[in-house]
């Protein structure tokens, strides 16, 4: 019995033993995986080292008979190809490993092996399989509960779907994607998300929601200082939308300020060579040809040299419209052949569609019936093509029975809170709409009454200026009558009475009469004169805001001491002018002379009155020391004459820079 024990006893021993060498081979073999994994992932390394170290991690990994640490290794060692550039491998391992994990039935590893399988396929462009394989991961991470993976996945789903054009279903699934990651504090998914949205409305031609979505984008990505990518994404994105809209000054703005990001070319030359490529764009469309041309090639050049295809096809896309704005049809031709070809052997089909368009419209007309019979067909096959994609993405969407009994859950659970959400949100809606009515009838009433009193307070000026005048010419008339019938009269009877005594008197006596005769005439003619200038005109009713004007500016220059310049090159009579015009002109004017005597420093002032057509144009020109417009305030006085311009339906341009003065450009419709 006794030996039993010891038998029992040893075999124990041994047992424990054997446990604690196992566990301690299994260590061991785990460092040296990880180790392998670590070093195939230094970039320092060149990749033929790196591919020894990941070959040779496979090779340990499948020798380990532990499923659930030959799954994890095998995630890990599937990155490790992917980041060699090895998509095909990181696939082949992916599809191995959801075996394995589905065999031993680890929910969270089934789930991130099928977000990597997606990934391959979407890699592939199968949009389908990638769609199933997200969509299959989403449901896992729903069950479990990780609303960062949800989002994740939802994200994943909604970009296939908006490069396959299923824009309703992306819409959808990019809101989920945002509700679910909006606390997570991951702002890099969230401004995909937004990125997402913004490309949506891109392509269903809303661009102002568009731009919206991507200034949204921007403000997750404010603090991620190492990832200037996603920056230059927005901005080129914006750039794009501005350019659809055919506002190419905005477009050129955005695509600039991406350009200036220090090292784009260097660290992102794919998206640096788009950039210059949608610049030049802008640039072609507002004539600026010569520098469009420079950047066409410059951009063409880089993506030749990385042979980034769709790229190419853009570039020469862009080429063949410049030459063909040239006339040079023969060498747009060959341009869009080149993207036909290109397009073709790359299955880029969208990009074949547009070639096929494009030579139809330039080719000779034999040629461009077969090339528009070609886009026909094709347009036909990708659209029945978008529909099956789109019909696939809803069967797998709704095929299983989990997404239906979360959807009913969620249904019944919030049905009443959504009710009370939307009363709530129509009451509140309603008050609001109805203080923002209340307020904006109240602004409109006030600039009604503000614009009455403006033309009241200019007709009592020019009312009170005529009176003046009126009243000036009165007087002056009084003083030459006075002048001419009295005292000239008496004047003349003077010098006949002097005559007569002139008679039998000395000779010195004659002499000195006869002087203080010719002094009598000369004062006579002096009088003449000075009645006759008093008679004349200065100021009638037609030339009172010509005078307005000029009296504004002699007062102004009193006051800032500088040298002006004044001219009226206007072809009808100032009293046809509606007074609302010559009130804001005036003013404006005023408001102008106001700036120039507080911040321009300036000495010489024009200011040009030209009519061209149905148009005022007036020109406001000083040479003081300017400033950047781009860097200005808006200030009130800046404001205000923007403001009366725009009242008056019309534009205003500020030309200005530091050190060279400024102009400011005024059409007012008449």
């Amino acid at each position: 019995m006794m030996k039993y024990y010891y038998l029992v006893f040893f075999l124990l021993c041994v047992s424990c033993d054997n446990n604690k060498l196992q566990t301690k081979e299994l260590v061991k073999k785990s460092k040296e995986i990880k180790s392998l994994i670590k070093a195939s992932r230094n970039k320092s390394y060149p990749d033929s080292l790196r591919l020894k170290y990941i070959n040779q991690a496979m090779l340990n990994v499948e020798k380990e008979s532990n499923d659930s640490l030959k799954t994890k290794f095998l995630i890990s060692i599937a990155y490790s190809y992917l980041n060699l550039g090895d998509i095909n491998e990181f696939g082949v391992i992916s599809l191995k490993n959801l075996h394995l994990a589905v065999r031993i039935k680890d929910s969270l590893k089934i789930a991130r092996v099928k977000s990597d399988l997606g990934y391959f396929y979407q890699s592939k462009f199968q949009s389908d399989s990638a769609f199933y394989y997200y969509n299959s991961a989403f449901n896992i991470y729903s069950l479990i509960g990780d609303k960062e993976k949800e989002g994740k996945s939802l994200l994943s789903m909604a970009t296939i779907q908006s490069i396959e054009k299923d824009f309703v279903g992306s819409e959808i699934n990019t809101f989920k994607a945002i509700s679910k990651l909006k606390n997570s504090g991951k702002n890099k998914l969230l401004f995909l998300c937004y990125n997402n949205l913004a490309f949506i409305y891109n392509q269903l031609e809303k661009y102002d929601e568009s731009i919206k979505y991507r200034q949204l984008a921007r403000k997750f990505i404010l603090n991620l200082k190492q990832d200037k990518g996603l920056e230059l994404m927005a901005l080129n994105g914006i750039g794009l939308s501005y350019r659809k809209k055919g506002d190419f000054i905005n477009s050129i703005k955005y695509f600039n300020k991406g350009l200036k990001i220090d090292g784009i070319a260097q660290n992102h030359p794919e998206i640096f060579s788009m950039l210059i490529d949608n610049l030049g764009y802008s640039k072609f469309k507002i004539g600026d040809l010569k520098e469009a041309l420079e950047l066409f090639h410059q951009s063409k050049n880089i993506r030749d040299s990385l042979n980034i295809i769709n790229g190419i096809i853009e570039s020469n896309f862009h080429l063949a419209e410049y030459k063909l704005f040239q006339k040079d049809t023969i060498a747009a031709i060959e341009y869009v052949k080149r993207s036909k070809e290109l397009a073709n052997q790359s299955n880029l089909y969208i990009d074949l569609f547009s070639s096929y368009f494009f030579l139809s419209k330039i080719e000779s007309p034999e040629k461009g019936v077969k090339y528009l019979q070609k886009y026909v067909k094709l347009s036909d096959s990708l659209q029945q093509q978008e529909r099956e994609i789109r019909e696939k993405f809803t069967r797998i969407a709704y095929e299983t029975d989990e997404i239906t009994k979360e959807n009913k859950v969620i249904a019944k659970k919030n049905w009443w809170l959504t009710i009370a959400i939307i009363i709530g949100c129509a009451f509140f809606t309603v008050i609001y709409f109805y203080i923002r009515q209340r307020s904006k009838n109240k602004e409109l009433l006030f600039s009604k009454k503000q614009e009455e009193a403006n033309v009241e307070i200019y007709n009592l000026m020019i009312s009170e200026k005529t009176k003046f005048e009126e009243g000036s010419i009165k007087e002056r008339n009084r003083i030459s009558e006075e002048l001419h019938d009295g005292i000239v009269n008496k004047l003349f009877a003077i010098r006949l009475r002097l005559l007569l005594l002139n008679e039998g008197k000395t000779k010195k006596d004659i002499d000195g009469r006869e002087k203080h005769l010719e002094e009598l005439q000369n004062i006579e003619e002096e009088i003449r004169t000075v009645s006759h200038e008093l008679k004349v005109e200065l100021f009638n009713v037609d030339n009172s805001f010509e005078k307005m004007v000029k009296d504004l500016v002699i007062k102004r220059s009193n006051l800032s001491n500088f040298e002006w310049n004044l001219s009226f090159n206007i072809h009808r009579k100032w009293e046809s002018v509606a007074n609302k015009i010559k009130i804001h002109c005036y003013r404006t004017i005023q408001e102008a002379l106001q700036n120039i005597h507080k911040y321009a420093q300036a000495t010489e002032v024009e200011i040009r009155f030209t009519e061209d057509e149905q148009l005022l144009l007036v020109e406001i020109i000083d040479n003081g020391i300017g400033f950047n417009p781009k860097n200005k305030s808006n200030g009130i006085g800046l404001k205000n004459i923007e403001s009366r311009i725009s009242k008056l339906n019309g534009s205003i341009e500020i030309l200005s820079s530091i050190g060279e003065g400024t102009k400011i450009i005024m059409n007012i419709p008449l």
